[in-house]
């Protein structure tokens, strides 16, 4: 007879009873994955944070209180609350002193993200509780278990609130606090589940009413823990759908211009975009903000910023631009480095110059621009500039594109500017 693959259930319950002892290895264990996430934290790094994850034991004690529970076992549900109490209580000192320790304190995307939990945390957790439980029902090793400690983000929340409590910032301990909650407190609910579905043998003797007022005593409890994240989800959806409207708004609108960046501020309502090249007349700002309400913006508010000094743009800015603008057309854009390994240097900076010029004076108007080196039969080595208009341009623009070119080459007589079709 063939035997099976997964635990009876009185051997699930053992299995898990056995899992919430607490050991000085797996506390251990803990603060090295502590620290781990709070470099990976620190430094942007979700490969790092993934990885502290995998080596947590923090799931063990979840899945105790919510066997606990299912099962009416005081003793199991008051020790895997303390481990987990434990547990956390160490992994938030340690994170705190690991960013006391660290030079680098700012508040990097990977913490900010941990602090605004939102319904999709709750079902993520719901559905890992279920992943979890069939994990530890399986006799043979599996990758399940630390697969939903990845997934339900159990370690981030409590490095972030661990730096909250290093920056005495209330506002990213609580939210990160509530994170945890709500991890914890849907995975427990979810394996308190199961485990009724499971049928598994409760330790005391249970009339209805008392088994009927426990259930509804969880059901209430995901129901309160659940609200401020649907809350948080509407916030965060009307976020996404603003710089949606934002990033379409900018692309449709903004084309005469070249736009470094634009930033969406939804706290004070606010689309502010940093330009280079034409200045925006009074007018113009005026036109593009009564049309921010053909994008859904109606409540914006159009900040426009005009970086004046051309030399702050950067060739490499430059090149991403002329990179995107032939993605957007689907052709390839020909702006690369010099073809010449050993091309003069001076003639190198005039023609990176007059890339930047040209570029900065007519942005959108320019397909790509192209360095080349050639020699001259007498051995002089020479500069070429191949600018390509859009092909929307009209022949003034190609003009008046002629015209700059020949201003900024008036003293380089070993450059020339060509404009390809």
């Amino acid at each position: 007879m063939k035997e099976s693959s997964v635990l009876t259930n009185q051997e699930l319950y053992d299995k898990i009873y056995d899992g919430i002892y607490p050991k000085k290895e797996n506390i251990m264990i803990l603060v090295c994955a502590i620290v781990i996430a709070s470099i990976g934290l620190n430094m942007n790094s979700q490969p790092v944070v993934i990885g502290a994850m995998l080596i947590s034991p923090i799931m063990a004690p979840v899945q105790g209180l919510g066997m606990g529970l299912a099962t009416f076992d005081a003793r199991l549900t008051a020790k895997a609350l303390k481990l987990l109490l434990l547990e956390a209580g160490f992994a938030i000192v340690a994170a705190a002193i690991y960013f006391l320790l660290s030079p680098i304190t700012y508040a990097s995307a990977e913490i900010i993200s941990r602090t605004q939990p939102t319904i999709w945390d709750a079902i993520i957790a719901v559905f890992g509780g279920v992943a979890g439980m069939i994990g530890a029902r399986q006799k043979e090793p599996n990758n399940i278990v630390p697969g939903v400690a990845i997934a339900t983000t159990l370690m981030p929340p409590l490095c972030v609130m661990g730096y909250g409590l290093y920056e005495r910032d209330a506002s990213f301990f609580f939210g990160a606090a509530y994170l945890f909650l709500v991890n914890v407190s849907f995975i427990m609910i979810t394996a308190f589940i199961v485990v009724q579905v499971l049928q598994v043998s409760k330790r005391k003797v249970v009339n209805k009413d008392e088994e009927k007022k426990r259930k509804y005593l969880m059901i209430g409890l995901a129901l309160l823990i659940m609200i401020p994240s649907i809350y948080s989800a509407g916030t965060l959806v009307r976020k996404q759908v603003a710089q949606q409207n934002a990033q379409s708004f900018v692309s449709q609108e903004f084309t005469p211009f070249y736009v470094l960046k634009q930033e969406v501020d939804s706290d004070n309502h606010e689309l502010v975009v940093d330009t280079i090249g034409s200045e925006l007349s009074e007018e113009q700002v005026a036109q593009l903000q009564a049309e921010m309400a053909n994008y859904n913006l109606n409540d914006y508010q159009l900040v426009v910023r005009q970086v004046a000094d051309s030399d702050s743009l950067s060739l490499q800015d430059i090149d991403r631009y002329l990179e995107e603008k032939a993605q957007e057309t689907r052709s390839i854009s020909d702006t690369r480095p010099l073809s010449s390994a050993a091309a003069n240097e001076s003639i190198n900076r005039q023609q990176e110059m007059i890339k930047r010029e040209l570029f900065s004076e007519f942005p959108n108007r320019i397909t790509s621009i192209t360095l080349r080196n050639s020699e001259t039969r007498a051995g002089e080595e020479t500069g070429i500039v191949e600018v390509t208009p859009s092909g929307n341009v009209t022949e003034e623009d190609r003009q008046a594109i002629m015209e700059a070119a020949e201003k900024l080459t008036k003293d380089a007589s070993d450059i020339t500017v060509n404009l390809t079709d």
